[in-house]
């Protein structure tokens, strides 16, 4: 069985899918949630109920932009821009 995380420098990073459109990577659900929230402005109404809430498979192929048919594994993605804060990680806005 594959790791649900991508592991960088001891941490363990998974991307939550928060909500419909996007996946948040971060060490804690909760951290995702609310720096995604202060992005976004959304309520917690607006979001995923916790228990929606799932973690996104780091083998998991994406688009690797907005106008391309090129994918890219969501592990990849982690590695490249983990800085050692939440980001989105996958979007669905394309």
């Amino acid at each position: 069985m594959s790791k649900d995380y991508v592991e960088i420098d001891g941490k363990e990073i998974r991307v939550f899918q928060i909500c419909e459109s996007d996946a948040v990577a971060a060490e804690r659900e909760e951290d995702a949630v609310k720096w995604y929230q202060k992005l976004t402005g959304l309520e917690d109404d607006e979001l995923y109920a916790p228990e929606d809430i799932e973690i996104v498979d780091p083998e998991k192929e994406v688009l690797n932009g907005e106008d391309t048919k090129e994918t890219i594994k969501v592990r990849e993605i982690v590695k490249e821009y983990w800085t050692g804060e939440p980001f989105i990680a996958v979007t669905e806005y394309y």
